[in-house]
């Protein structure tokens, strides 16, 4: 399953730049793990019928039928891939231009839309990219190390078998006595080099070491997935193997406390895992975002913070938007006019307009500037005119 991130938001909007008298089609749906509407083919049917839509908003732009098959052609190579449908989570992205595709398998729900615009619409996606968006949680349990992708809501196991060891017990090849480890002449494999342990050195030394080893191996390891990342990594299992892999990683974002969990203990019970994680996490994420609004209203009104959209995306398209608030509701259509500097608000959507909203979000989060969708998670609610709440701090 295809994570999304920041890089993937610029190499989509670097696509669209790049692509000359294109369409962009963004496609959006709901799905499921399992269950009867995996069984019956319901996500399928969704996707064919958002196809069809599809069709019919290219057609409204006067694209040729010949010219719309050609578009569309990636979704429906995966409209008829029976296997790619068996495994789906809550929610899936797909992102086509000509000559273009990405897919997106999203531990979040999606809306059920269809865009066909002059760029990719990602405003349903930002929650996943937010400050208070997603977490991963990395279990360090001697016979099992999982790796789970998370939200406030959901949680996924991610597969990392084939690069990272399945097992501490296997990995350092322990000797098991009772429940005791005999460390006499025993070796361990690390980044193909062996590691012979013998007489000399106590047992508490030599596991010492030899967990040392093993931690770094899974943190460079894990780099695949990890190196492109910000979010907060939650660390589950014994508080000593926690403290090693913390002491030795690469990774800048780990969240301080760990999550207790015992040296055997099953993780196959992957909500369990979630539920003492979101113990952990959501406060720390709530008080970002707490404090990140106090910082913002301690300066409201002195010319350093707006709540106007228009405002808001032509400041994040200069790069100064430090830190933005969203509760989106219905898109905000508009466009950004580079002549003057400005953006402008249409009443209905024009040929060639973005949801201002979404330009705000992307522009903010590829110049280095923190989203808070705050909508997201219960934290508060869109306006009631189903307009979008936006405020922004800016840099200077």
């Amino acid at each position: 399953m295809a994570l999304i991130h920041k890089k993937d938001i610029e190499k989509l909007l670097n696509v669209q730049n790049n692509t000359q008298n294109a369409l962009c089609i963004s496609i959006f749906i709901p799905t499921h793990r399992a269950g009867h509407e995996t069984l019956n083919g319901n996500d399928q049917i969704l996707f064919k019928n958002k196809i069809r839509e599809a069709k019919a908003l290219l057609a409204r732009h006067d694209v040729p039928e010949a010219e719309i098959s050609e578009y569309l052609k990636p979704a429906e190579d995966l409209l008829s891939d029976g296997n790619f449908w068996r495994h789906q989570a809550e929610g899936l992205a797909v992102f086509i231009t000509k000559g273009f595709s990405a897919h997106y398998t999203l531990p979040v729900t999606m809306p059920d839309v269809v865009y066909v615009l002059d760029q990719f619409y990602f405003t349903p996606v930002i929650p996943l990219l937010s400050q208070n968006g997603r977490f991963f949680i990395l279990c360090l349990n001697r016979e099992k190390i999982g790796f789970f992708e998370a939200t406030m809501d959901r949680i996924r196991p991610i597969d990392v078998s084939s690069f990272v060891p399945e097992t501490m017990t296997k990995a350092l090849k322990f000797d098991i006595k009772g429940k005791d480890q005999d460390f006499t002449n025993s070796t361990t494999t690390v980044n193909g080099s062996n590691i012979v342990h013998g007489a000399g050195s106590t047992k508490g030394d030599e596991e010492h070491e030899r967990v040392r080893e093993f931690m770094i191996e899974i943190d460079n390891s894990l780099q695949q997935i990890l190196h492109d990342e910000h979010v907060p990594l939650v660390l589950a299992g014994v508080d000593h193997y926690c403290s090693i892999f913390r002491n030795h990683s690469k990774y800048k974002n780990i969240v301080p406390q760990n999550v207790p969990v015992n040296e055997n203990a099953d993780i196959s019970n992957s909500n369990a895992l979630h539920e003492k994680a979101l113990a952990v996490i959501k406060p720390l994420m709530q008080q970002a975002h707490t404090e990140s609004l106090e910082r913002y209203e301690n300066v409201a009104g002195t010319g350093v913070t707006s709540e106007d959209i228009a405002t808001v995306a032509a400041e994040a398209v200069h790069g100064r938007v430090e830190t933005l608030f969203i509760a989106p509701g219905q898109p905000v259509w508009g466009r950004y006019d580079a002549k003057n500097a400005v953006a402008e608000i249409h009443d209905e959507y024009h040929r060639g307009d973005d949801d201002l909203v979404n330009l705000a979000a992307t522009k903010t989060l590829a110049q280095g500037g923190r989203v808070f969708v705050s909508s997201y998670n219960g934290l508060s609610e869109a306006a009631d005119d189903g307009s979008a709440n936006v405020k922004a701090l800016f840099r200077y």
